[in-house]
């Protein structure tokens, strides 16, 4: 895997406007590739199409005040010109969002009949690290790998994204992945736990809120997968526990969500995936955080993930 990407610092603000091209040409745009601190990074925000996001940077940025926190959000709802970001092409720490790649790898190769999905996978002791909540349980027994998969998307086990990550083949094999799918920015470097470090300026682990929307548009809308592997992922990802306190505590009733969370040191708290209105309108939403002060030991804050949701949504609904 390359580890060492080139810096094109003029580039970077461009990546949502290709998105916005690709989406309207009924295809995904990868990322430019810049990687770095993002204190040195492109303006905050990005926006195309004709829709007035004004407020909505004011709002944000009243919430980061009121946080401590910094934002990275992409959101666009596909066929629309519409697209909005905020530090979008800046990294963040990717945290269990990469679990959504990892089990669509999986589901991919069932695709391609390399792996079946009702196989048994022995979990053994010395496989549980923390935040384990079903492997834990099954430590001496099997699972099958729908099982680890919905362990790893519905509940975010550790262990089952470790598991996954194994059979695909590590760390590396997500980065390939990503590019698959019009994510040319993300790249994992390490397992559970230790990818959650989230050091200030390291790009290991890392992806831009522009990047992973593009990638996660292609799985859960797209032609990423098939049209099973499509419905298997977005079934598991809609039945999430660990989303109720971020993006689905800001949506409006009668909203749904496809997601998937993160979390790490530095404040780094996540939420990714697709919210749909009331008449199945779709929204690409991706909200990455860290402690705007990079204080290592900054308690999580879900309800910033909330509150932008809110934000987020209440501006493409207007």
């Amino acid at each position: 895997m390359k580890t060492n990407r080139p810096i094109h610092r003029a580039g970077r603000s461009l990546t949502l406007l290709l998105v916005a091209a690709a989406l309207s040409a009924g295809g995904c745009a990868a990322g430019d590739g810049a990687a770095g601190d993002p204190a040195t990074s492109a303006p905050a925000s990005t926006t195309a199409g004709t829709r007035d996001f004004s407020a909505l940077n004011t709002r944000l940025a009243a919430l980061e005040q009121q946080h401590g926190i910094r934002y990275g959000i992409t959101a666009f709802v596909p066929g629309s010109a519409d697209v909005f970001g905020r530090n979008a092409d800046q990294r963040f720490a990717m945290c269990s969002t990469f679990k959504t790649y990892a089990a669509s790898a999986v589901l991919r190769l069932a695709e391609q009949g390399k792996l079946d999905l009702n196989e048994r996978v022995p979990v053994a002791a010395a496989d549980i690290v923390e935040n384990s909540p079903v492997t834990s349980t099954a430590v001496g027994s099997t699972l099958s790998w729908t099982e680890i998969s919905r362990a790893a998307l519905e509940r975010s086990d550790n262990t089952a994204g470790n598991l996954l990550l194994r059979r695909i083949g590590g760390p590396g094999a997500i980065t390939e992945f990503a590019r698959t799918v019009g994510d040319g920015e993300t790249r994992l470097d390490r397992w559970e736990t230790e990818l959650n470090e989230a050091a200030p300026g390291d790009p290991r682990d890392t992806t831009t809120p522009a990047a992973l929307a593009a990638g996660y548009r292609s799985l859960i809308l797209g032609d990423g997968l098939s049209a099973d592997g499509r419905a298997k992922l977005t079934t598991w990802m809609r039945a999430s526990v660990t989303s109720e306190q971020r993006i689905r505590k800001g949506l409006p009733l009668g909203w749904t969500a496809a997601d998937k969370t993160g979390g790490g040191s530095y404040g780094s708290v996540n939420d990714a995936g697709v919210v749909w209105n009331p008449a199945g309108t779709p929204l690409v939403l991706v909200i990455l955080t860290r402690s705007a002060t990079d204080d290592q030991a900054a308690v999580p804050n879900n309800q910033a993930i909330a509150d932008a949701t809110a934000a987020v949504v209440d501006a493409f609904s207007g």
